[in-house]
């Protein structure tokens, strides 16, 4: 197994996490770890997929990395605001 591809599984198992987390209710879609998972796994999965130039999966987590993305920035500015 490559380094790359210990990478991409890296950050596939934080998207589970996040994703079982809230399935289970351990994690709300609202927190800002979830986010913050969400946001980090879809930054490295898309680094995966460019390099192994799997661009199907490379327009799916630039979405989701943008989207988590936002999120994090407000979790991040509503703290600094209190």
């Amino acid at each position: 197994m490559t380094p790359l591809e210990i990478f991409g599984i890296a950050c596939a198992i934080l998207a589970l996490i996040a994703f079982v987390g809230n399935q289970y209710g351990k994690m709300r879609a609202e927190s800002f770890l979830y986010d913050f998972l969400n946001f980090v796994s879809a930054v490295g999965l898309f680094y995966y997929a460019y390099e192994t130039r799997a661009y199907p999966f490379l327009i799916t987590n630039t979405v989701w990395a943008a989207i988590s993305g936002i999120d994090v920035v407000k979790h991040i500015v509503k703290r600094l605001r209190h």
